[in-house]
């Protein structure tokens, strides 16, 4: 991948390149990865901006391999003492590993894909603009007499990767997210956005569905915890799913037969409404075209119709089963969470939302979920709590809205119950990436009681 001249790609490569001229002194192989994160932020409450906050971060991990073991160190300086020690500490460390009789080596340079994730604007943006982007919720809201919070955040990322082998790559990608939350007295709407460009956020879009959703939230009922038809919005999906997948398709959970897929792989076993598929080179998304290895990212489709069909591996896992990298690894030093999706599409279908609503006898819109947990891994057994727009259908209509309710529901068995799926995505941000997914209408949903809070 041909690097381009940036001033930041310059001073992190540098860094890499001390490191492997020392390291191939006292290693057999060596391996450097920095990632450089800013952060931007913009903090609305009670319809004030409350905080602005901008920092830069930078974490740099070394590895080397010295007779068949492994070792690792970090730092967060690039100055070279600190660089030399820091090589110097993973030599120390692998002397007290095991011998790695698979991962003898690191990777060899492959060929990248040319794809941008990057928008050079937005890196530029300042506190005034993003506190302007953010206000818009406050003044939605108080047009109303309701109150506005949330936050607007941009995130500019440094990706340089170098080891002994040849592999040398450096890359940039850039998220802006908007978020909202309207409250008045007895109701609260949500909504979000999420762009690679600062200048694409839907503002006022963001603060209108908000509002509107707090307003038809005002005076909810009380209906009886038991299984209905769900109507899951886009950011609901993306809350079960990216869970979903961190375990269904983690190649270490797959092949010790502890994810869901162990038993199933090939098997039309969710719903022929569904795919799925980890797609890192989406344009329509947030792109990136190297794993933290150096291999390149590849698409792979995780569920084809409702047939389990793919899983995501980096070059260790791959090389344990005797398979292909499909370029997904993890910075080193968020290893212990493992392999996982991290740029997940789930495949639009045809209904407008319009429509999932008339397809709905008795049933419950749900907005989002919060306090989310995983009580049964293999089969993704999640609790949760709806919030910020719950709302009760009857008969193809939104009847009223309602006190929020617990959920316990296994994801592999909702999953398979999708009788429709909507026709307009929205990529939803979370910790490792981002889902960019439609609603889906399930025929069949658990909730357990009345959320009282």
């Amino acid at each position: 991948m041909k690097i381009k001249e940036h001033m930041e790609g310059k001073r992190l490569l540098q860094a890499c390149d001390y490191v492997m001229d020392y390291g191939k002194q006292v290693a057999d192989q060596v391996a450097c990865a920095i990632l450089g994160q800013s952060h931007y932020l913009s903090r609305l409450d009670n319809n004030q901006i409350v905080q602005h906050v901008r920092k830069r971060e930078l974490q740099l991990v070394v590895r080397v391999i010295l007779d068949g073991r492994l070792g690792m160190a970090s730092c967060n300086q690039l100055d070279e003492e600190t660089l030399r020690m820091t090589v110097e500490h993973a030599v120390r460390l692998s002397q007290y590993a095991d011998v790695q009789h698979l991962r003898t080596s690191f990777v060899k340079p492959e060929p990248i894909p040319q794809i941008i994730g990057f928008d050079e604007a937005t890196e530029q943006v300042s506190p005034l603009e993003m506190a302007k982007k953010v206000y818009v919720i406050a003044e939605a809201a108080k047009a109303k007499g309701l109150i506005g919070a949330g936050s607007c955040q941009v995130s500019i990322q440094d990706h340089a990767v170098v080891n002994s082998r040849g592999v040398r790559l450096y890359g940039r990608r850039s998220k802006a997210e908007l978020h909202a939350v309207v409250t008045g007295e007895s109701g609260s709407g949500y909504d979000t956005d999420t762009k690679r460009s600062f200048y694409e956020l839907e503002a006022e879009r963001v603060a209108e569905t908000a509002r509107n959703k707090c307003l038809a939230s005002r005076h909810p009922i009380v209906v009886e915890p038991g299984t209905y038809q769900v109507l899951l919005e886009p950011k609901a999906v993306a809350d079960l799913v990216t869970n979903w997948a961190c375990y269904s398709f983690n190649p270490v959970l797959y092949h010790e037969g502890r994810s869901f897929a162990s038993t199933r792989m090939g098997e039309p076993y969710l719903s022929p409404l569904l795919t799925i598929k980890e797609n890192p080179l989406d344009e329509m998304g947030l792109p990136f075209p190297f794993d933290w290895e150096g291999q390149a990212r590849r698409p792979v489709t995780l569920v084809d119709r409702g047939r389990i069909s793919g899983m995501v591996y980096d070059d260790w896992t791959a090389r344990k089963v005797g398979t292909q990298s499909t370029g997904s690894a993890v910075f080193p030093l968020e290893d212990m969470r493992g392999v996982a999706p991290s740029f997940l599409e789930v495949e639009a279908g045809t209904c407008s939302y319009e429509e999932l609503i008339k397809r709905m006898d008795k049933g419950i819109v749900v907005t989002r979920f919060n306090y989310l947990a995983t009580v049964h891994p293999k089969e993704t057994v999640m609790t949760g709590i709806t919030r910020d727009g719950t709302f009760l259908v009857e008969k193809g209509k939104v009847v009223a809205p309602i006190k929020d309710l617990c959920m316990r529901e296994s994801v592999v068995q909702a999953l398979q119950r999708i009788v429709a799926v909507g026709r307009e995505s929205r990529m939803i941000s979370h910790a490792r990436g981002y889902c960019r997914t439609p609603a889906l209408l399930i025929d069949r949903f658990r909730f357990t009681d009345t959320a009282d809070h």
